[in-house]
């Protein structure tokens, strides 16, 4: 006569539930994980008669079919156990649906276990170390049959860190990778709000706040209802389009003498920085031509930056005074020209009222003392002739009169 028995492995919960989570993550990892189907009763499509269960809440049930005197050798990636280290343990159950079993042995590898292992239920074995394993239990019926079963423990580490995502503040187009982190844990799993993308990293291009949850099943989180993960972590992360900077000093200009040209950065900004003189207030006044920058700084850390040319384009002119008073008093003492021009070659002769010439020079910082001879010259009327060429080149003719006054 046949003999069949049924090998039943129980899953349990080690520890209690998983770590408590966020509102939006708990709709990701409260079981609802629908991507296998069992139904009681129902034997899958397999060589080895497979037969999966689960409606006991709190168990998940891997039934096996076997025959006294077959040796099944379940390494097949269906017949892997996968369960979270230090988190789950495993019940193994022996039942017999005809015949006689009258003794069982069970060996395992990857744990300590040190309870009974002669009986047809043995557990609950511990899994507290990473790697893969084997179970085998070799039961014997009293007609002298064997049957060795041996199946496959994978232990994965259940825990996760929690991600570290930064708020960030973009001044231009979005785009950044936010990462779930937790790459080196083989069995993490993730979900991305509000996309509910399930990858570890998502590219974001538009501001708004997204958030990540990670965290790790095995086959117990699969096989029942309400179920819990072994371990989730959530994060949440600010990815703000900051206000744009703007700044204009406006068109290139002119700059005159002491004419000071008043240059404005614009109010509103957290920081300034003039160039080339490093000043750092909204505003700054400028007597000299030459090439002005600011760069200004919004609360939301944007920059903008502006440049402007200012050339010095007084109208070039050459002033005589027409009366000096060599007196000594150090107060208009010297007869000489004055202005803005710039001059390359100078030459410059005073008559008196007789056509006498009693002064000359041809360096354009000397002037007449109003001596001649190295005597004080008379108080009169006196004749000037001023040649010039300045830097561009051009020619210059001045003669007039002026007065000596004592």
């Amino acid at each position: 006569m046949k003999s069949y028995f049924l090998l039943i492995l129980l899953l349990s919960i080690l520890g209690g539930k998983a770590a408590e989570t966020s509102n939006f993550e708990m709709k990701v990892l409260k079981v609802g994980f629908s991507t296998r189907a069992f139904t009681t009763g129902c034997r899958a499509n397999l060589n080895n008669e497979y037969l999966f269960e689960s409606n006991e809440v709190g168990k998940s049930k891997k039934v096996v079919l076997a025959l006294p005197g077959k040796t099944f050798n379940r390494t097949k990636i269906l017949d892997t156990i996968t369960i979270c280290k230090d988190i789950r343990n495993i019940i193994f159950s022996i039942k017999t649906l005809t015949g006689n079993a009258i003794a069982w042995k069970w060996t395992f590898t990857g744990t300590s276990f040190a309870g009974v292992t002669n009986d047809s239920i043995c557990g609950p074995v511990p899994y507290n170390t990473i790697g893969t394993y084997l179970a085998t239990c070799l039961v014997t019926f009293s007609g002298g049959k064997d049957s060795l079963h041996t199946f496959v423990i994978r232990v994965f580490d259940g825990k996760v860190q929690a991600p570290l995502l930064h708020d960030s503040i973009f001044c231009g187009p979005i785009n950044i990778t936010l990462d779930g982190q937790n790459a080196s844990n083989a069995i993490a799993k993730y979900r991305w709000v509000p996309s509910g993308q399930t990858s570890r990293t998502i590219n974001v291009t538009s501001a708004g706040t997204y958030g990540v949850s990670v965290y790790t099943v095995d086959d117990y989180s699969y096989k029942c209802t309400n179920c819990l993960a072994c371990d989730s972590q959530t994060s949440q992360v600010n990815i703000i389009l900051g206000a744009k900077a703007t700044v204009n000093l406006g068109p290139d200009r002119f700059i005159c003498g002491d004419n000071a040209v008043i240059l404005d950065a614009g109010p509103g900004y957290t920081t300034y920085l003039w160039q080339p003189n490093s000043e750092t207030s909204q505003s700054i006044a400028v007597l000299h031509g030459g090439t002005y920058s600011v760069s200004v700084t919004n609360a939301d850390g944007c920059t903008a930056s502006d440049q402007i040319f200012l050339k010095d384009s007084c109208p070039a002119y050459i002033f005589i005074p027409n009366a000096f008073s060599p007196d000594g008093n150090a107060k208009n003492d010297v007869f000489n020209w004055a202005g803005n021009m710039k001059i390359s070659t100078f030459h410059m002769e005073i008559f008196n009222r007789w056509g006498q010439n009693i002064f000359k020079t041809d360096d354009q910082n000397q002037g007449w003392d109003g001596s001649y001879n190295n005597q004080p010259a008379m108080e009169g009327v006196y004749i000037y002739l001023l040649e010039c060429r300045d830097f561009n080149g051009f020619r210059h003719h001045l003669k007039g009169t002026f007065s000596l006054l004592r």
